[in-house]
């Protein structure tokens, strides 16, 4: 090869690196990094390298509801809520396995409020795809990801893929303050979003022993995630982060969540029967009183359907001591006072001083 044709294959070289860093850059920029999904994502890939020992997945419920914070501070549980809006489980599968390319939790907790509410035809199906996606990076993981979030629909892939091309007219929005973001580690995030609102809601009973199933799609990924879990000795802690029960979601459809919890209970109960010990459902929304939740004082419910500060430390609180008692230091070890884990302490902080300015109490 002579002289003018290396320059010439250097010189396209690195016209591509430079065109690859500008995208990079312009992508942190440009992309709003939200607390329902985009941000936990980002998070994950600064978290220290095995450091998560209980992984939550799920939807707004788990990182509005379970509060890392308190379980870092009271039980020196290093938990991360990997979470994102209206969470489906094929999204929760591929987020489990993005996780595990740099973390080795021992438990794995899932909030199953989403299959249970949300099925084939509801009308979030692709309203929250944006805030599942922006955050993850690139790598074969999401494109599997995203071709199992866009059932087939090519208007999905020219939106989404790449994801660049779904937020780059916000460039007109860019502040100095944006520039930020290109500097930012967002290893003292662990997921968790309190929020601070106080809402009365209605009680409610569990009272359908009818059992309907998901729709066939969770099903299938239900059973990918505990045959990954399996696979990789991980205990799966399913659980339901408490709200008002069949609360209408979506206008003229009976949510019935309670008969597809019902059905979740049984399926659970033959996985264990059948010598698979390693699946738990804690069926909360039947023995709230456990826990304390008030909800129609307006105490411990930001909405309906969300628990506020209050209401995550009681649930977080059960939720830590159940985690302790069942699996035991082997698998969720104390490491307060570990430097690796100086993070957490920094998250707690954080989530202090969010706590105080909302004008609540450190709980």
């Amino acid at each position: 090869m002579d002289i003018k044709t290396k320059k010439k294959l250097w010189a396209c070289v690195l016209s591509i690196v430079i065109l690859a860093g500008t995208l990079l850059v312009a992508d942190t920029i440009i992309k709003q990094h939200t607390t329902d999904g985009v941000r936990q994502s980002m998070a994950i890939y600064d978290q220290p390298r095995n450091s998560i020992d209980v992984l939550v997945l799920g939807s707004s419920h788990a990182y509005y509801g379970i509060n890392t914070a308190k379980l870092w501070e009271d039980y020196g549980i290093s938990a991360f809520d990997f979470g994102s809006a209206e969470q489906s489980l094929w999204v929760s599968y591929h987020y489990l396995i993005e996780a595990c390319k740099r973390q080795k939790p021992g438990v794995v907790v899932l909030d199953f409020y989403s299959p249970a509410a949300y099925q084939e035809d509801h009308k979030f199906k692709y309203t929250f795809l944006a805030d599942a996606l922006y955050g993850m990076k690139f790598s074969f993981n999401k494109l599997a990801m995203m071709n199992a979030c866009f059932d087939g629909d090519r208007d999905l892939w020219n939106k989404y893929f790449p994801s660049f091309f779904g937020y780059h007219d916000q460039y007109e929005e860019v502040t100095a303050e944006d520039f930020e973001k290109l500097f930012t580690d967002h290893a003292d995030f662990k997921g968790y979003v309190p929020h601070f609102s106080k809402a009365s809601v209605p009680g409610f009973e569990v009272s359908s022993d009818e059992a309907l199933p998901p729709s066939d799609k969770s099903v299938k990924y239900l059973k990918k995630i505990v045959d990954y879990t399996r696979k990789h000795n991980m205990e799966l802690y399913i659980t339901i982060a408490p709200y008002r029960l069949n609360d209408e979601q979506t206008v003229g459809t009976v949510q019935e969540e309670d008969k597809r919890y019902n059905w979740l209970e049984q399926y659970v109960a033959d996985l264990r029967t059948g010598g698979d010990e390693h699946v738990y459902f804690d069926y909360t929304l039947k023995h709230m009183d456990s826990f304390g939740i008030l909800m129609a004082i307006g105490e411990d419910m930001n909405d309906a359907t969300h628990l506020n500060y209050y209401g995550s430390c009681k649930f977080t609180d059960y939720l830590g001591k159940d985690l302790k008692e069942r699996y035991g230091d082997e698998l969720i070890p104390d490491h307060r006072g570990d430097e690796k884990y100086s993070s957490w302490d920094d998250n707690v902080e954080i989530v202090k001083k969010d706590v105080a300015d909302n004008g609540f109490e450190w709980r």
